[in-house]
Parts: structure tokens; sequence; C-alpha cells
């Protein structure tokens, strides 16, 4: 596909999980129901291998298979897609770039070393050698809440003045005053936020999309969300508000318990989209059935509007 740029980047794009059977081993069937789901739902875009993908707990060989399964998949439907070519080992997401590259995403999105937090001559160095072996294809930059270098939003901007080649970030996001801070780098990255707080990051700040955790939750939902924020700013600022109170009511008594891999797999097993289970690898622990049912019952009733008729989030 054509290189994404900072302008082109946008929207509601979703995540693929890695779903397990009961032996740890990748569902490749699973994998194409997932994309089948996320087609019909007509996603902004497709990614793999953030944190729901479990990309950190791979081998190589499986991150090849899922690189080229998404990519023909996009590619022969015409969905834009990015490739998660980040590893724990930053030679390794050299490598993961270099062995994709003729995939054609239409960009990569990479994590800072996770080792040591970095000095900032240490990242732009990091990040150049990786815009250098991506090239044409640019990196977003994906920088959770967890990572051992958060970047403030004075750094982002200078990051894009300093380092061509990167094209935006997914970040949680943050209050009217962290949007007031994040606007002079959104005028050259796209900012995506965390799904449940789209609404407010795109009427009253910088946001232009989100690599959504509510599409963890319901595709279908996301999307027509997502849609709707624009037209109807009041309700979909409204919705937002309630899709915050029941996400940390309903995941308050796992919350530090589990990780957000098995968060987010659990929300997706209780959407049913995906026919997926809760599953995750060795080491972290999977969150039980008895949960994810807790789940299902609660977002189902507290929050209608994501799913459709029938009860279902596809």
């Amino acid at each position: 596909m054509i290189p994404l740029t900072a302008t082109t980047l946008k929207g509601t794009w979703s995540t693929l999980l890695l779903p397990l059977d009961e032996n740890e081993a990748i569902r490749w069937d699973n994998i194409d129901l997932q994309l089948n789901a996320l087609a019909k739902a007509e996603i902004d875009g497709i990614y793999f291998n953030g944190t729901a993908g479990e990309f950190f707990n791979q081998t190589n060989e499986e991150f090849l298979q899922l690189a080229q399964t998404t990519a023909a998949f996009c590619d022969a439907r015409g969905i834009p897609f990015q490739i998660g070519a980040s590893h724990l080992h930053p030679s390794e997401t050299l490598r993961h770039i270099e062995q994709t590259r003729e995939l054609n995403p239409g960009a990569f999105q990479v994590i800072l070393p996770e080792w040591n937090p970095l000095t900032w001559e240490e990242i732009r160095n990091y990040l150049t050698r990786l815009v250098a072996a991506a090239a044409p294809i640019p990196l977003v930059i994906y920088n959770p809440p967890n990572a051992r270098k958060v970047l403030l939003p004075s750094e982002w901007a200078r990051l894009a003045s300093e380092v061509d080649g990167i094209i935006g970030i997914k970040v949680a996001g943050g209050d009217a005053a962290w949007h007031v801070e994040m606007k002079h780098a959104a005028n050259q990255l796209s900012v995506f936020v965390a799904g449940i707080r789209l609404a407010s990051g795109m009427i009253h700040g910088c946001a232009r999309g989100s690599y959504s955790n509510l599409a963890c939750l319901s595709p279908c939902g996301a999307i027509r969300w997502g849609r709707s924020i624009l037209k109807e700013p009041e309700i979909a600022l409204a919705q937002e508000a309630q899709i915050l109170e029941v996400f940390k009511s309903a995941l308050k008594p796992i919350r530090g318990r589990f990780s957000n891999t098995a968060i987010d797999k659990a929300l997706a097993a209780a959407g049913g989209w995906a026919d997926g289970s809760p599953t995750v690898r060795w080491p972290l622990a999977s969150i039980p059935q008895s949960e994810v049912d807790r789940l299902s019952k609660t977002f189902r009733k507290a929050l209608p509007f994501l799913f459709n008729e029938t009860g279902s989030s596809a």
C-alpha cells in the first residue's frame, strides 16, 4: 500500500489479538476469523503485534506468518495496515523491519527499548536507524503509560522536528491541559489516543484517531461511535463519560491482578466477535471465564449502543 502520512493516518484502528489453543499454540484459523470480522466492521485500519498481540512472547517464525497473513488479507481488500515491529531486543526490532519491509505496510509501529530508560541522544539515534531501515515506510511510535521512558508533549514536538520519517504516536492521551501542550506536536504528528477517550480527544483536543481498546470489546461499536463523534459531539461526549465510568467499575476487580494484555483479550472474549478465549501465554496469567462472563453481561447492559440489535459486537 501507499505509505501513510501524518495527514492520512486517522480514524479507528483495531488490533489483531493472539488467539491461542489449550497448548498456547496460535490458532491460525482464528486469525482469519478476526481479519474477516474487522473487514466486515469497516474498520479504518488493522495493526498487529501490539500489547494484545503479545509481541513480546512470539517466535520470529510466528511474527513472519502474522505479517504475511495480515498483509495479504489487507492488500486484497484495500485496507490500510501497520506491522508491529516491536521487540524487547532492539536488534530484533530492526530485523523485523528488514524482514517485512517488502510487504509494504502503511507504517511500522515500534516501541522504545525497555531495559534502560534512554537518554535523548539514544532515543534519537535508535529511531534514526529504524527510519533508515524502514524507508520509505514511516514509523509510528507506541509509547504506553507503563514504558520506562514516557515522552512529554514537548519531547514529541522535538522528536518530530529532529527525526524525519515518524508520522504518528500511540499514547494513552490525557486531560484538556495535555491536549493543549500536545498541539505543537500534533501539527507534525498524527496523535492517536485510547479508544475510550476518543470523543474528548477529537472534540476538545488534538487526537486524529485511536488504536482502539474499545474495538477489542466491539469493533463495529467502536467504528460506529468513532464516526458519530463529530456529527453528534454532545451525544458522543456523554457516551464517553458513560464508557469511562463503566470500564472503570467493570475492570476494577481485575486491575492490578492481571496484565493489560490479559484484559484486552478478556474484552474481546466478552464482546464475542472473535470467537476467542482469554488465554495468554506463560508466564502471564489468564483471566478466568467467570470474569469474562461478568464483563460481557456488564458491558452489554450498560453500553448497549456499542452492540447491534442481535447482541453481537461484530
